[in-house]
């Protein structure tokens, strides 16, 4: 029996991310780094928790891709039914964001929205990814820093 464990609010993150220092802009961070960041900064909000990290799963992190895909363009953080991929039958979670504001933000809404959290701390989730994807760039070539990401976990046994 699949159970199923969603988060029950989208986080869309609304600040700003690009940043000044002495005049000079900070490009956006990359996609694939901002999902090892994201991925990172919420394995230490599960070790501060006194949980264990979850591994890396290559296995979600194609799932991951597959699932930010169509909110880059605007479309509404909705969680779709959520089937684990990599453990059949597993429970599975999901965390969405779509946002231009670097990975600490982002964490920091997840962890301050009752679902998110739920995830991010949940003890039987042994593996997870994060894959986050960029906006098209903007008419004069440049990159908005925009990101829709998408944060999977998975337990390791079937429930």
């Amino acid at each position: 029996m699949l159970r199923l464990r969603r988060a029950g609010l989208a986080i869309v993150a609304a600040v700003a991310a690009a940043s000044s220092l002495a005049g000079c802009s900070v490009p956006p961070t990359p996609p694939d780094e901002l999902a090892r960041q994201l991925f990172d900064l919420s394995n230490e909000e599960r070790v501060a928790a006194g949980l264990d990290a979850v591994e890396w799963s290559d296995c979600l992190a194609d799932k991951a891709a597959e699932r930010a895909e169509p909110f880059i363009d605007g479309a509404d953080l909705e969680h779709d039914v959520l089937v684990s991929t990599c453990h059949e039958g597993a429970k599975a979670g999901e965390n969405l964001a779509r946002t231009d504001v670097g990975a600490e933000g982002v964490v920091a809404a997840w962890m301050g929205s009752a679902g998110h959290r739920a995830n991010i701390l949940d003890p039987d989730f042994v593996i997870g990814a994060v894959a986050c994807v960029a906006a098209d760039p903007e008419p004069d070539g440049s990159d908005s820093g925009v990101r829709a990401c998408s944060q999977l976990f998975e337990a390791e046994e079937p429930s």
